[in-house]
């Protein structure tokens, strides 16, 4: 059975495009059969984390009525990337019947995937909140300032109050330490539990680091870097296998591979 995990944020420039596909990346280095769904439609940039070069995007599914298997892009890792498109204004104005459309061209990859990483568009969008809702677990990337908290928390009540999805996983991006991201999480933790019935778990963090930075520059995901430092590599396995470990969550609305 494939789970599908949607990698979301309440804003924009906290690293959740590099979140997944770091993670997608490294499970498909272990042998897992994995495919990045970039849903950031309009606005996506998977493929340039990744540096590829695609000729398809999803908007030839929804524009010519091409199948998933066209649109694929192998990556060196194994990793299927299902690019979403740059630039293209009708992917940023979406429909949900053309939303829909998208989350049943997936079906096809029932039989040859273990995991869908879902890149999900940054805020409380429509379009956001269905392709997280429609995702088995949902992680949301915050970074330890206000801003970023008070988006994350819109971003959450908006998932809880219109697709009653009742668990969300956060990882902490950019904390100085361990200690400093617990310290973030419990915090954040605390305001969201106080106003929603919902429940909120650590998924792991990350540290603000120049070889994060570095591998967006270079466009080559910093978990096949062979140089990686043993703490980043420490990171990013700790959280992958939380990811791995999410339970399904329940949501009132549409699902990947589940008609």
């Amino acid at each position: 059975m494939v789970k599908s995990i949607a990698i979301a944020s309440g804003k924009g420039g906290v690293g959740k495009t590099s979140l997944a596909v770091n993670c997608s990346v490294k499970l498909s280095l272990e042998g897992k059969k994995v495919a990045l769904l970039d849903a950031d439609f309009g606005m996506a940039n998977s493929h340039i984390l990744l540096d590829r070069k695609v000729e398809k995007t999803v908007h030839e599914i929804i524009q010519s009525g091409q199948k998933i298997e066209e649109v694929i892009d192998e990556t060196p890792s194994g990793l299927k990337l299902i690019p979403g498109g740059s630039g293209v204004l009708e992917l940023l104005n979406l429909d949900s019947q053309k939303r829909w459309e998208i989350i049943r061209s997936i079906d096809p990859l029932k039989k040859e995937l273990d995991f869908l990483f879902v890149d999900t568009p940054a805020g409380a969008s429509d379009a956001s909140i269905e392709f997280a809702a429609a995702c088995d677990a949902v992680v949301v990337v915050l970074v330890p300032e206000p801003t970023s908290f008070m988006d994350a928390y819109a971003f959450i009540k908006a998932l809880f109050l219109e697709k009653k999805v009742q668990t969300v996983s956060i990882v902490v991006n950019m904390a100085k330490t361990e200690k400093a991201a617990v310290k973030s999480f419990e915090s954040f933790k605390k305001i969201v539990t106080k106003f929603l019935d919902i429940e909120i778990d650590f998924a792991g963090w990350l540290p603000s680091t120049k070889d994060m930075a570095s591998s967006v520059v270079a466009r080559k995901p910093v978990v096949i870097q062979k140089n990686l430092d043993k703490g980043l590599s420490k990171n990013f396995s700790e959280i992958t296998k939380s990811l791995v470990g999410l339970k399904p969550n329940k949501s009132n609305g549409v699902m990947f591979f589940n008609e």
